[in-house]
């Protein structure tokens, strides 16, 4: 049997890629934290070992991470990880109602089941089940997403196996990658806890969103890419956090890991680390329906996770600079600030957003730096009003490429108009000075009240004048489309013709826009793969044309 186990094993790490090179030191310390949260040996005062909260959350992330690096472990380590990542043995199972599901625990000891004491132990394997069917029901039935593939007869036939166990505080539960089906998909089993004592929720609620969390990292890893786990991590746990809420709306696990983000929301979007985050996945779903998030995981395999919420927005005719900067708005309605009926439903048992700096308002500049794909909160107050601006930096290339980058930005709010400012009220002005106004947005919140939200930033151009961004344009460097900020007219509606320098028509498009927004974005561009050099562009707007040229660079 220990050999038919290690060939098993052996054949998902040799077809598991290879994750970002690791140090020996980060190696090494990567095995003490596994060994130490899954073994029954906890006292290991001979090794200090850093244990992350979120780590206690879902064992997901660490598990494939130690069999995406396995052969990079010296022999012996890899002797006792092997032996660590086999299925465990249970001497009970029972089938769910549904058929798809084998549940197998231990009748006796004290690995066996008890999230409600009063129940048998086969009673509260029997609650594992249907937790598991409504999981099933709720994410393939109703949300349509592909079932995770038969392991071919591992634990004993083709059903998917979940198996409750003892982890002593240390994991809600894991779904573990096991074996290869090609293109970066994997069969596997999910582990669960046993009773979720001294967890933050326990007993049956503990296990029921345990499973719907763990269901659906196995879809996720079975059909749509479980090769980007090291890379974005956050993406599949945001998206299985989420689903606890949507499977079983009343039990909430998920307020415990909101303060890490409210506390810090200018944090680059990807370095959160997703559990903290499933309000965006509430929010996505409350403004555009459950699809846009499956469609991201359609995306997921041919692009990074940033890339594929970006895509999926762009397709939902929208954009990721206006929703984020929206988001932060919601972020802000919440505790005591909670408006009934309004953003998030649950917003009530939000905690409060932290500002980054709370200042008495003097009408001087305010200089800061931005994460990547950020939302920065600044607090004003004076003896009569309290004003929140959200400063969004929405440059989700960087936030892939250049996550731990700075970009500085300046903000003004004013009593009075100044040059290129916006006015809020009849008191307020305010203007944001930035290097790349594209992959800006902000809006301001006065006593409780909106006054301005989702205003991406451009210059501010005197009537016939026009900007282009971003000109040159760079393939694989630049973003995927190029804005054209000109007025409008009242238009809502512009015929756009590009051609070469010599004035060949490349590309011929009616293009809607918003009008109040002022700006025609040609989103087509990336799949023309236009060679180098100067085009010429014109914009119909009514019966008026506008000319203008921009450059490319196709490298």
């Amino acid at each position: 049997m220990k050999i038919f186990l290690a060939a098993i094993f052996f054949t998902f790490v040799s077809t598991f890629i290879q994750a970002q090179d690791h140090t020996k030191e980060q190696l090494d310390s990567l095995y003490e934290k596994f060994v130490w949260l899954r073994t029954d040996n906890k006292d290991r005062s001979d090794k200090l070992v850093e244990i992350d909260p979120s780590d206690r959350k879902c064992g997901f992330g660490i598990v494939s991470e130690i069999k995406h690096n396995f052969y990079s472990f010296t022999p012996e380590q890899q002797s006792v990880l092997a032996k660590i990542l086999q299925r465990p043995t249970r001497d009970t199972s029972i089938v769910s109602p549904s058929g798809f599901f084998r549940i197998h625990y231990n009748s006796t000891g004290f690995e066996a089941p008890n999230y409600n004491p009063l129940l048998t132990v086969a009673q509260n394997a029997i609650q594992v089940a249907l937790a598991a069917d409504s999981s099933y029901n709720f994410e393939v039935n109703f949300l349509e997403y592909p079932p995770p593939p038969s392991d071919n007869g591992d634990g004993g036939d083709n059903l998917y196996d979940v198996y409750i166990i003892e982890y002593g505080g240390h994991f809600y539960g894991e779904t573990v990658p096991e074996s290869s089906i090609g293109e970066g998909k994997y069969t596997s089993y999910i582990m669960i806890d046993n009773d979720y004592s001294g967890y933050f929720t326990q007993g049956l609620n503990g296990a029921k969103v345990t499973v719907a969390h763990e269901f659906h990292h196995t879809i996720q890893v079975g059909n749509y890419t479980g090769d980007k786990v090291n890379i974005d991590r956050y993406f599949y746990e945001i998206t299985s956090t989420s689903m606890e809420e949507f499977v079983y709306d009343n039990v909430n696990d998920y307020y415990n890991y909101l303060r890490t983000y409210f506390n810090n929301p200018g944090r680059a979007f990807a370095l959160n680390d997703g559990y903290n985050l499933a309000h965006w996945n509430i929010f996505l779903k409350d403004k555009f329906g459950y699809n846009i998030i499956k469609r991201q995981w359609e995306l997921l395999p041919q692009m990074r996770a940033l890339n594929a919420i970006v895509t999926s927005l762009n397709e939902a005719g929208s954009t990721f600079g206006s929703k984020f900067n929206e988001f932060g708005v919601w972020t802000f309605f919440t505790n005591y600030r909670t408006i009934t009926g309004k953003y998030f439903e649950e917003a009530a048992y939000y905690p409060l957003i932290r500002s980054i700096n709370t200042i008495d308002f003097n009408s001087q500049p305010v200089n800061g730096e931005a994460k990547p794909t950020s939302n920065n909160f600044i607090t004003f107050i004076n003896s009569t009003d309290t004003l929140v601006a959200i400063i969004s930096n929405t440059d989700y290339i960087s936030g892939v490429n250049d996550i731990n980058g700075n970009f500085d930005y300046q903000y003004i709010l004013s009593a009075s108009s100044i040059d290129g400012s916006t006015k809020l009220t009849d008191n307020y002005f305010a203007k944001l000075n930035v290097d790349q106004p594209g992959f800006w947005a902000i809006g301001e919140i006065l006593n409780n009240q909106i006054v301005r939200q989702d205003s991406t930033i451009f210059p501010v151009l005197q009537k016939e004048e026009l900007f282009v961004y971003p000109n040159p344009f760079f393939y694989n460097k630049s973003y995927d489309w190029i804005k054209i900020l000109i007025d409008s007219k009242g238009e809502s509606e512009a015929d756009l013709n590009v051609y070469t320098s010599a004035m060949e028509l490349v590309y011929s498009s009616k293009i809607s826009f918003d009008p109040t927004r002022r700006y025609v974005e040609w989103k087509d561009i990336h799949n023309l793969e236009l060679a180098s050099g100067v085009y010429i562009f014109a914009i119909k707007l009514g019966d008026e044309t506008t000319k203008g040229k921009l450059v490319i660079f196709n490298e």
